[in-house]
């Protein structure tokens, strides 16, 4: 009963942060709209026990943004070490669409995710992670790079049922950022990640998330660089071929 109240509130937290207004968002400035749709697709394909394929394909912002859309292709691999730890791996593609100019981005990237412990069922990981962010800057025709740290603490709730469905579950995390990129203008960066969602397992190979997402996020202009608060829904599938 304790296990089922606890699966309930955060249930009801990810539904009440999923549905919250617009109005939210603190001040707008007119060149980054402050809520944004995300919707990506995540693949997996399995080699063997310890080694597969990760791949996400996304668009951000298409919606909700009408001076900015990004498109990101992120193909990955995942080595399972140990029962509780994950290698991964991999580059991607972040194309973001500008009025005046396009900002091209390459993301070479390593990761490990250490899974445990299992109070009450619910899951508990941390995944840290180290990026390269490579900018291509079409004006100057030349590269601008910098490395940044990530760390997400992640809680997955034990499967529930709502009415006569089951196999839903409840998640939630928190994941602060250290940025080292420089401050080229046009370029976004995470300050502190917030997130809250509710899944379903729809097929064994296909599920489902939604979520909703809190950035504190800086950008960089012309005048220097400021910090939004950023509100995001964002609809994930993942989808397994064996």
């Amino acid at each position: 009963m304790r296990r089922r109240r606890l699966t309930l509130v955060l249930l009801l937290l990810g539904v009440l942060v999923t549905i919250a207004p617009r109005s939210l968002a603190s001040q707008v400035l007119p060149e980054f709209e402050q809520f944004h749709t995300w919707t990506d697709v995540a693949t997996i394909y399995n080699f063997s026990d310890q080694f597969r394929y990760d791949g996400d394909y996304g668009l951000r912002g298409l919606l909700t943004d009408k001076n900015w859309t990004l498109l990101y292709l992120r193909p990955s691999v995942r080595y399972r070490a140990k029962p509780w730890m994950t290698l991964h791996g991999g580059a991607a593609l972040f194309y973001n669409f500008f009025p005046e100019e396009d900002l091209p981005e390459l993301r070479p990237w390593v990761g490990a995710r250490f899974v445990g412990p299992r109070p009450g069922g619910f899951t508990i990981s941390n995944y840290l992670r180290l990026e390269l962010r490579a900018f291509y800057l079409k004006g100057k025709s030349e590269w601008d790079a910098g490395l940044r740290f990530r760390w997400q603490l992640q809680v997955v709730s034990p499967r529930f049922r709502i009415g006569s469905l089951e196999e839903f579950y409840g998640l939630a995390s928190i994941e602060p950022f250290i940025d080292g990129s420089s401050g080229i203008e046009g370029t976004f960066g995470d300050r502190f990640r917030y997130n809250m969602g509710i899944g379903k397992q729809v097929t064994p190979g296909l599920r489902i998330d939604l979520n909703y997402l809190f950035h504190r996020v800086r950008v960089t202009d012309a005048g220097g660089d400021l910090t939004l608060d950023d509100h995001v829904i964002r609809l994930r599938f993942f989808y397994s071929f064996n």
